[in-house]
């Protein structure tokens, strides 16, 4: 099993979030241990903050609960957030407006590798301890976790600026080189309507020149009754990836128990 798995997208809004809970879900049924992080948010301003108000008359896409927090109310899998911002914009931008320094792809990286070895340290530790796991939605049964996984989910697209010019594919680069033993995956999430063929070809085509994997491609959100044209698009989508999957149109609405319930079927990833 691969130990770093990276969600990312064609676009932002594409469903990144909801598809990364699904796998979470998934991944834990398969007995794995999961922890869901995601390297920046913007956008991120309580409710009773006083700037809520003009930021929204001014940004679209203000939000009081970030995309890991999301997840993790979906799934049942911990999450934790690198860097948050109030402005919704993408995160270098909001680094700008802000006066704030951001991480480095490396910087990141190392959080990362660090958070996997505690998960594994922990562990063996929590198993020594208790001998099983407990049982519940989206939570392994009685055999031991079988290895740790983080979900890495992106901001955006695959090259959206992270802060210095570094991308998702140069924090995935970075995992690779840190720790290669441990195995990285990389998922493309996409629309289901005309564009999507051209977004996702151009996603898969800089994930590969940089030398880094197209593991699977998931549907972020597929119609109870698609047209012809995402018909088509479905099949289409394999000549760049392996389609691994759809996540159900509206899933990210459903509570955490029915979604555990369903996610399992939405994807082929384990």
């Amino acid at each position: 099993m691969n130990r770093y798995v990276v969600v990312t997208g064609t676009d932002t809004g594409v469903g990144k979030t909801v598809a990364t809970a699904a796998l979470a879900v998934r991944l834990r049924r398969a007995g794995h241990r999961v922890h869901i992080r995601k390297p920046a948010q913007t956008g991120l301003v309580a409710a009773t903050d006083s700037r809520r108000s003009s930021l929204e008359a001014s940004y679209t896409d203000v939000v009081t609960c970030g995309d890991a927090e999301i997840a993790a109310r979906l799934s049942g899998a911990p999450s934790s957030t690198a860097v948050t911002q109030t402005l919704p914009m993408a995160p270098a931008a909001a680094a700008e407006h802000e006066g704030v320094v951001l991480p480095t792809p490396r910087d990141h990286a190392e959080a990362i590798v660090s958070l996997a070895h505690r998960m594994t340290e922990e562990a063996g530790v929590g198993e020594a301890a208790s001998g099983a796991a407990a049982v519940g939605p989206g939570r392994p049964g009685p055999s031991a976790h079988r290895d740790s996984v983080i979900l890495v989910e992106g901001a955006g697209g695959l090259l959206v600026d992270l802060g210095g010019g570094g991308t998702l594919a140069d924090i995935a680069a970075e995992l690779a080189d840190l720790d290669p033993a441990a195995g990285l995956a990389v998922i493309v999430v996409v629309r289901t309507g005309l564009g999507t063929l051209n977004h996702t070809a151009l996603t898969c085509e800089a994930l590969r020149t940089r030398g880094l994997p197209v593991s699977g491609i998931v549907l972020g959100s597929w119609p109870g009754n698609p047209t012809p044209v995402e018909v088509d698009n479905r099949r289409r989508l394999g000549e760049y990836g392996p389609v691994i999957g759809a996540v159900s149109d509206g899933a990210g609405t459903l509570d955490p128990e029915a979604f555990a319930a369903a996610a399992p079927a939405w994807t082929a990833f384990d």
